[in-house]
């Protein structure tokens, strides 16, 4: 098995599944065979002419002109003419494909507007022969096919039980199918003990490594990663519905981190096992005597990590990476959502560790399923120095209160939240409207919406906000295809679960009734898949704006000049602060908004979703406060210890000046 191009990365999909695909390729923009139920509202109805005006339009003209797609004062958005977004770590050839330039007429307005690629998707989820068979390919690379033993899945270790050998079983269900994948027996307290003494065991003999070989084992995982790329990629689409594009992306940004940790490999210690900062005493007296300081950085011990079902891979790397590289042990809870994903990605692991240097054990990962009891036990225990999650916001407060219930015991333990996000977008009137809407409308319905970088707000100059919508609806219409992930050409696949649809039905009416205006979407298609939904908010001080709904629902909100300053404290509201993106050429615009909004990131000419790999990852306020990667990505998995140096037999000089000698 040989690494990918892009990571070097493949598509994620094998060459014989894409030769496949190609030759079953549905014809463009097939039209859904379900009735629409419910009519659309407003710009949903608008006639979509042909007429192209290439001129320079003012913002009045643009207003008054007919909405045609090819209306525009700015470059025009690729999307046009040709679907060909990517959705995830770079173009994967087999989602891209060419749609012709349509139009839409008023009768359209009683047909659901977005193209369900292969019919309607409860009856057309592509090619079920040959999805069972990228299933049953996959599992079995990564050795996690069941099928053809009455037992649940093997533990990842041979003598320590991560996924318990017997108890109480569970199935693993694939969203977009809801096809059974596997099942697995989860995890008991017992299991737990005995998976984090061995962790534990294993970490002590690998803080002794030096640093350098350290970092080299991390590359190595990096490597056996990129080299089980298809699979691991196939796996995520699998279990969590993301187009295979997304779903690479994950594993192209542990190789980026991977790098980041090679290009400072000399803060691990290099041929030490620790790194050893010397430096002179500023005491004169004791510098005179020979004194000095030294500060020695060593691992905080075990690592656990909880991650969330929409991204089971980068955010478990982005931690724990750099705690391997500085010494630590990881044991990963995973959402149990995602658990086979965190299943292979752990053997792949565990190999690299067993076969340098018999490391086994010391990444381990336990399924407690949707035990709430076991998981606080978890948290709870004193043999975790550091716990790192990645989920809502109900899991950072249960955390939090968990640890504070230990009282004194467990004070010590440092965490680490990465929670909710809530992310706006502003478009200014000098911004590139056509760059604005590519931005907005990948934030808004990447992953099917289930990003915590995800854009919930778009607040739009009123100057450019006719012209943003209509081009933002043309977007929906023309560029979204929902279905069958592994379909060439879909680029929204299913949300994770049947209560995430309940959630998004229950937040559409509810937007509804506080006085959203529906402009698109809004529906539940049957299975596990929605509408992306595209709202208008009645102004600022809306209820909805300021929830977090955690699916593809994007709402609109005009302002104008003199209400910048709205903007910012209307997108403070909630006191979610993960991400925000501006759209300007003004600098003073852009620094209005980026020193104004509580947030970790704010792009500039770019949208919320998307984050740098290895560099500061985090939010503000609900979001938790806590930063992945970056420049402490090391300090934030060890302690300092700080030593003053004196000479054997030498003379005392207190802390001070003190001195205690009779004078």
């Amino acid at each position: 098995m040989t690494t990918h191009p892009r990571l070097q990365f493949p598509n994620a999909v094998s060459e014989h599944t894409r030769e496949r695909m190609l030759r079953t390729r549905p014809p463009p923009l097939a039209r859904p065979s379900a009735p629409r139920t419910r009519g659309l509202r407003g710009p949903a109805r608008l006639v979509v002419n042909g007429a192209a005006k290439k001129k320079k339009l003012t913002p009045r003209e643009r207003d008054a002109a007919p909405p045609a797609l090819e209306v525009h004062d700015n470059p025009q958005p690729a999307w046009l003419p040709r679907t060909r977004i990517s959705h995830g770590g770079g173009a994967n050839e087999s989602n891209v494909v060419a749609v012709p330039r349509r139009t839409f007429s008023n009768a359209d307005a009683d047909e659901p507007i977005f193209a369900v690629v292969g019919g309607h998707p409860e009856m057309a989820l592509a090619r079920a022969n040959s999805r069972e068979k990228i299933s049953r390919e996959t599992l079995r690379a990564l050795d996690l096919d069941d099928r053809r033993r009455e037992r649940p899945l093997r533990p990842v270790l041979p003598d320590v039980s991560v996924f318990a050998p017997e108890g109480t079983r569970r199935d693993v269900f694939d969203p977009t199918t809801n096809a059974r994948l596997g099942s697995i027996h989860v995890a008991a307290w017992p299991h737990v003990d005995a998976a984090v003494t061995r962790a534990k065991k294993v970490q002590a003999k690998w803080a002794k490594v030096p640093g350098d070989e350290r970092v080299r084992i991390v590359l190595a995982i990096a490597d056996a990663i990129a080299k089980n790329a298809t699979h691991l990629g196939n796996l995520l689409t699998l279990e969590v519905g993301k187009v295979p594009s997304e779903s690479l992306g994950e594993l192209e940004e542990i190789a980026e981190v991977a790098a980041a940790i090679g290009e400072r490999a000399d803060e691990c210690g290099g041929p030490l096992p620790h790194p050893v900062r010397r430096y002179e005493s500023r005491d004169q007296t004791r510098k005179s005597l020979g004194w000095y300081g030294e500060e020695r950085a060593l691992p905080i011990g075990i690592v656990g990590k909880t991650t969330a079902f929409n991204f089971p891979y980068a955010p478990f790397a982005w931690g724990a990476l750099p705690a391997l590289a500085t010494g630590n042990g990881v044991v990963w809870k995973p959402h149990p959502k995602a658990t086979m994903c965190a299943m292979a990605l752990t053997k792949v692991i565990d190999d690299v560790l067993r076969t340098n240097g018999g490391f086994s054990g010391l990444v381990t990962c336990i399924d407690a399923g949707d035990d709430e009891t076991l998981t606080r036990r978890m948290w709870r225990d004193g043999r975790f120095a550091m716990w790192e999650c990645t989920g809502g916001e109900a899991m950072g407060e249960a955390l939090l209160k968990s640890l504070a219930s230990e009282g004194a015991s467990r004070l010590g333990v440092r965490t680490l939240l990465e929670l909710g996000g809530n992310n706006a977008a502003v478009v200014h009137a000098d911004a590139d409207v056509a760059q604005a809407v590519e931005s907005v409308l990948f934030g808004a319905t990447g992953t099917a919406g289930q990003r915590c970088t995800s854009t919930r707000v778009a607040y739009v100059h009123d100057d450019v906000y006719n012209y943003f919508e209509r081009l933002l609806v043309a977007g929906y219409k023309q560029e979204l295809r929902i279905g069958d992930p592994f379909t060439p050409g879909v680029n929204v696949g299913p949300v994770f679960h049947a209560d995430a649809v309940e959630r998004f039905k229950r937040g559409v009416d509810g937007c509804i009734e506080e006085g959203s205006i529906l402009v698109c979407g809004g529906r539940a298609l049957g299975g596990n898949f929605v509408e992306p939904t595209l709202f208008r908010a009645p102004g600022f001080n809306h209820p909805p704006t300021a929830t977090e709904l955690f699916s593809p629902v994007l709402h609109l909100v005009r302002y104008r000049d003199d209400q910048l300053r709205d903007v910012v404290n209307d997108i403070n509201r909630g006191g979610h602060g993960l991400s925000a993106g501006v759209f300007t050429g003004d600098e003073d615009v852009f620094e209005t908004v980026a020193t104004g909004v509580k947030v970790g990131i704010a792009n500039l000419n770019y949208g919320t979703s998307g984050a740098e790999a290895g560099e500061n990852f985090g939010g503000e306020g609900r979001t938790g406060g806590g930063r992945q990667m970056g420049p402490n990505m090391f300090r934030t998995y060890t302690r300092f210890v700080n030593t003053m140096r004196a000479p054997l037999g030498g003379e005392v000089v207190h802390a001070q000046g003190v001195s205690q000698k009779k004078r």
